[in-house]
């Protein structure tokens, strides 16, 4: 076969697509089942310690301020670029009655950059990338989940924007196209980082978080 410009074009997209699907992965992923579980992935736990029924068998349930799962980013997170953080929530309470901030993940350099997937007043739920020092945010209409019920939420940044999708639909959007400048050294599950622990804790239960070093499409 003769190969014409347009089937060497085609040939060249399908071979770059195999290989980037090739390299993309999954780099974390934790079940949250229990603390014994958690210190095994390389995590810590502080705090009640309160692993519950959640999606699949338990999640963790930040009760009260000090309630916290944290990991060493290291390995477990390693583009800047682009990423996906995903997981499931277990509401502790109508999303009408959300007060404040709740981070389901979160992590933070002081001063610089962060990446947050969280709650607010609205309510509302919101992906949000802090990068060189300038906020960039896709917060969605206002959410009616109640006590109870377990939703999943993922966010994701790269080429394609910064993007929110609640229950595998994409509820805000971005047209930032860049990542943090920098990672923290940690990541915090259902609060803030360790050392700064107050009044966070989220009442709720997070399960099955995973994070991938390519920007996730709705299907996957």
């Amino acid at each position: 076969m003769v190969l014409t410009w347009k089937n060497s074009l085609f040939v060249y997209l399908v071979i770059t697509l195999l290989c980037t699907l090739a390299t993309a992965k999954e780099t974390f992923y934790s079940a949250l089942e229990s603390k014994a579980e958690v210190e095994k992935e390389g995590g810590q736990v502080l705090g009640t310690a309160k692993f519950v029924e959640a999606k699949w068998g338990n999640g963790f349930l930040a009760a009260e301020g000090k309630d916290v799962v944290a990991f060493p980013v290291e390995d477990r997170f390693t583009n800047l670029e682009e990423g996906s953080v995903e997981l499931f929530v277990k509401m502790g309470m109508d999303a009408k009655d959300i007060q404040g901030e709740l981070f389901m993940w979160f992590t933070y350099k002081r001063g610089t950059d962060a990446i947050f997937l969280q709650f607010n007043e609205g309510p509302k739920a919101g992906m949000r990338i802090k990068s060189g020092g300038s906020w960039k945010n896709a917060w969605s209409e206002p959410i009616e989940w109640k006590k109870g019920e377990i939703h999943h939420m993922a966010g994701t940044w790269g080429p394609d924007g910064l993007k929110l999708y609640l229950d595998g639909k994409l509820a805000a959007e971005d047209a930032f196209k860049g990542g943090p400048k920098q990672f923290a050294k940690t990541f915090s599950i259902n609060n803030v980082e360790p050392e700064k622990v107050g009044n966070f804790a989220s009442q709720c239960t997070v399960d099955e978080v995973r994070l991938s070093d390519h920007q996730k499409k709705p299907d996957e």
